[in-house]
C-alpha cells in the first residue's frame, strides 16, 4: 500500500490538473487520485482503491459513468465554465452532461475524448 500512496502523490504534484479527475469507482461511488489518496492513507477500502488504480481505463461500461461525474464535477467549479467542442459544434457544460447522460453521438465523442483523457492519467499513474 505505501507504493500505492507515493504512486498517487506523485502523480498529483507531477499532474495537478488531472488529480480531481474521477478515475475509478469504489462502493459505487467514483474517486479522484486525491480521494484515493485519503483514502489509501486512511486505510480505507484499500483493496478496491488498489484495484481502482490498476483497472484505469480498462473498463468502458464504467466509463459513462465517470464521464458523467467529470462533467458534473466541472460545473461545480466556480465560473466561469469553458466551452466544449464536439463534432465541430461548441456547447457548455450543461449541455455536454445532457449529451453523455443521452449516451447519443455527441456523447459519444465527448466520452472518447474523456477515455483519451484517463488513458493519459493511467500512463502517467505508472
Amino acid at each position: 500500500m505505501a507504493y500505492q500512496v507515493q504512486k498517487l502523490k506523485r502523480f498529483i504534484v507531477a499532474n495537478p490538473a488531472l488529480s480531481n479527475v474521477p478515475f475509478g469507482i469504489v462502493h459505487g461511488r467514483s474517486i479522484t487520485p486525491r480521494q484515493a489518496l485519503v483514502m489509501l492513507q486512511r486505510g480505507e477500502a484499500v483493496a478496491e482503491v488498489v484495484a481502482a488504480m490498476e483497472a484505469v481505463g480498462l473498463d468502458p461500461p464504467q466509463d459513462w459513468d465517470l464521464a458523467e461525474d467529470y462533467y458534473r464535477r466541472l460545473l461545480q467549479l466556480p465560473g466561469p465554465h469553458p466551452k466544449i467542442y464536439a463534432i465541430g459544434q461548441e456547447m457548455t457544460l450543461n449541455e455536454a452532461l445532457m449529451h453523455i447522460k443521452r449516451r447519443d453521438v455527441k456523447g459519444s465523442e465527448l466520452l472518447s475524448s474523456y477515455q483519451s483523457l484517463r488513458r493519459e492519467m493511467a500512463r502517467r499513474m505508472r
